[in-house]
């Protein structure tokens, strides 16, 4: 048994708040483990910001402290405080006084001189959750709890707390929030190891992105107002440590500054300076507008509505654990936006400021379509195993399906290796057949997660089979030598069949690990739509378009563009092949009404309503010297088609149509009309299905052609 994984469980149904996600994956917000008390602090980074100072709780010694910011180090220890239940955080308040909780709950004030904690009452409203976190927002005079799912704001003279909404995030374990000063409210969850943005109105998460370590229990949060920056009293369960960091307010990801050794500090505090509340209004009105999906990744520019007041703007922006400040000047409000990535999230937001003070819009989001011509071939969410086989040879028992989200993919289960039972040698689990291309190279993506427990790490790696699993070639390979944060990896090669299965599979001593899980495993590959040739040529009254594609994707088809100089206007639609590597030629006849010089582009369109268009090819069409009749267009039509002519001169014109047996059904022009194009529309709503025969009679000019009417 592994003493030291089941000792921690024990302990923590003891001392701590424990919610279990998975079968070794025990996310705690309360105390570490009291296992023995001390450590050294060795600082790893000095930031070059401001001097400060922080107060806080030391969990192990039951100490009150203070200490220097940016160092973090040493502690100055200033009085003895042992509540009842575990003390989770502090923030200070508008009114200059230190607000401490505990998960009783309770609130107590923390006195910065001499470290006395002295009790104000218990708190009402939480209809029994446990508070994680305490925080004050200076740009609404408003204290706020948050538990590991849900938003509170909080009276603290009165101790009532009323729900404001849930995150949002799948079996969250939210630690702490704080505010910075244009009101963004900034929190970050033990569980999926990530910061997010949360709305103060409704609660609601967004992702900022990873963290880039693994926290667990009791941490702290708070926020610098005079340096702008974000700290983090984390512990680390990798180290098994306590330490100082700074977070980034656009990606979400720590930096290391000092580490505590086995020390806990979750009630932290800055003794930060707060302004009066900004009289700068909030940003509104983005486009893209927020959750927009869809968008395509050129010829983008976000446009928004500045808050009163407003003289200067910040833009920040970015994909999902990439946002970063774009700009920062006077008062703008559009920015144009680079070349995206197709199928990405984009997250952004606007600071309306001034010369003395600022309020940060909340962010907003939107998606990129997705790539025209990506294919993909399989996908894999691990709601089920019905898609795979355990081949082993070894623990085809320590496969399963589990609801976590360690990988970080889509909710709510994973694919898990756990490492009981105990084996020491090759495991494998086989995918179902997955059809594919041997033409392009394929591309196999997953997320995962691993835990690392002890001794020589085993391997751990993605193969190709074209047998069943009797032989196969490793694609992708690495070593379990410490825990394996939430990642996406992928891989690219060339099948050599068009039907295929993929292998995950295990190497080594099982019980060097905890577990291994993965999920959201993709196959695709891309396959351009690549028109090969686009041309014109002209006669007299007629111009003659074609074209050819080497391969399609979802291709409904190509709308012909037709521009005399003005805009361009679409005058006729010609269907696609769908999705095909064959080479296919495409042509359509133009009849121009007038001589002149014209320009022609192609708009192709997928299925999906994405298009692009062509280049332009121009030509020069001479004046009409002929009689002509155009074939009908559509046809077979229902109900209505049109009907063009051309007319080399002057004349007495008649254009009639009959039914098979001779019968005259309507006539639609019997007129003078002078030389050149003409066109005329036939509604068959009132006659019956079958095949009409149309005549144009001009001069000593006639000409017949079919039709089919079809309902």
């Amino acid at each position: 048994m592994k003493m030291a994984s089941k000792l921690l469980i024990i302990l923590f149904l003891v001392v701590g708040s424990l919610k279990v996600f998975a079968q070794d994956r025990n996310v705690s917000t309360g105390p570490v483990p009291n296992l023995h008390v001390g450590g050294n602090h060795t600082i790893i980074n000095t930031p070059d910001i401001l001097a400060s100072i922080a107060y806080g709780h030391e969990n192990i010694s039951k100490s009150t402290i203070s200490m220097p910011i940016p160092a973090g180090t040493p502690f100055n220890t200033l009085s003895i405080f042992n509540p009842a239940s575990f003390a989770s955080s502090m923030t200070k308040g508008g009114d200059g006084i230190y607000y401490l909780i505990t998960r009783e709950p309770s609130l107590y004030s923390f006195n910065t001189t001499n470290g006395v904690v002295t009790l104000l009452g218990s708190i009402d409203g939480l209809a029994g959750d446990l508070p994680n976190g305490i925080t004050y927002n200076p740009a609404n005079s408003t204290y706020y709890i948050i538990t590991s799912e849900y938003l509170y704001s909080f009276n603290v003279t009165t101790r009532i707390a009323t729900l404001l909404g849930n995150m949002g995030v799948t079996n969250s374990a939210f630690i702490d929030l704080c505010f910075n000063e244009a009101g963004a409210c900034y929190a970050y969850d033990v569980y999926t190891d990530a910061a997010y943005i949360l709305n103060p109105t409704t609660g609601a998460a967004t992702l900022l992105g990873p963290l880039g370590y693994i926290a667990n229990y009791g941490q702290g949060m708070s926020y610098d107002m005079e340096s702008g920056t974000i700290y983090l009293s984390a512990f680390n369960f990798e180290t098994s440590t306590g330490q100082l960091r700074t977070m980034d307010p656009g990606t979400g990801a720590t930096t290391l500054i000092t580490d505590w050794g086995n020390q806990q500090i979750a009630p932290f505090a800055l003794n930060t300076q707060y302004g009066a509340p900004c009289s700068i209004g909030s940003p509104s009105n983005p486009n893209p507008i927020n959750g927009a999906a869809n968008i395509p990744i050129t010829g983008n520019t976000a446009t928004w509505s500045n808050g009163s007041g407003t003289t200067n703007n910040e833009v920040w922006f970015g994909s999902v654990g990439n946002v970063a400040k774009v700009y920062d000047g006077p008062a703008i409000t559009s920015f144009a936006l680079p070349t995206l990535n197709y199928d990405t999230k984009y997250l952004w937001w606007i600071v309306c400021k001034n010369t003395t003070c600022k309020t940060q819009g909340l962010p907003w989001t939107f998606t990129t379509q997705l790539d025209p011509n990506l294919v993909v071939a399989f996908y894999e969410p691990f709601n089920t195993l019905n898609c795979w086989t355990t081949l082993g040879p070894l623990g085809q028992a320590n496969w399963s399906i589990y609801q976590s989200n360690n990988a970080g993919g889509s909710p709510p289960s994973e694919l898990m290796l756990y490492y009981d039972p105990n084996f020491n040698g090759l495991s494998q689990i086989l995918s179902c057949p997955i059809n594919s291309s041997t033409i392009y190279e394929n591309t196999v993506s997953w997320k995962q997660y691993a835990e690392y427990y002890l001794g020589t790490g085993p391997l751990i790696g993605v193969a190709v089979t074209y047998d069943g699993g009797a032989t196969s070639t490793s694609l992708w390979e690495t070593q379990i030598t410490g825990n394996i944060l939430a990642e996406e990896q992928s891989v690219s090669f060339t099948p050599q069949s068009n039907t295929y299965q993929l292998i995950f599979y295990f190497n080594g001593n099982v019980y060097n690990i905890n577990l291994w899980d993965i999920d959201d495993v993709q196959v695709d590959y891309v396959v351009p739509v690549e028109l090969v040739s686009f041309s014109a040529n002209a006669s007299e009254g007629l111009v003659e378009l074609s074209w050819f594609t080497s391969t399609e994707i979802n291709n409904s088809g190509f709308e012909i563009q037709r521009s005399s100089g003005n805009d361009f206007e679409t005058i006729v639609f010609v269907e696609g092949h769908g999705t095909t590597t064959e080479t296919n030629a495409y042509s359509y006849s133009d009849r121009t009404d007038n001589a002149g010089h014209f320009s022609y582009r192609l708009k192709q369109i997928d299925f999906d309503g994405t298009f692009k268009y062509s280049n332009i090819v121009e030509v020069d069409v001479q004046t009409l010297r002929e009689f002509a009749l155009d074939q009908n267009y559509p046809n077979p039509f229902n109900p209505s088609t049109t009907i063009k002519f051309s007319l080399a001169e002057a004349s007495d014109v008649t254009l009639t149509i009959y039914n098979t047996l001779g019968q005259k059904v309507t006539e639609l022009v019997n007129a003078k009309l002078d030389a050149g194009r003409y066109s005329y529309q036939w509604n068959a709503s009132d006659v019956a299905t079958g095949m009409y025969i149309y005549e144009l009679r001009a001069a000593n000019f006639v000409s017949l052609k079919k039709m089919i009417l079809l309902k």
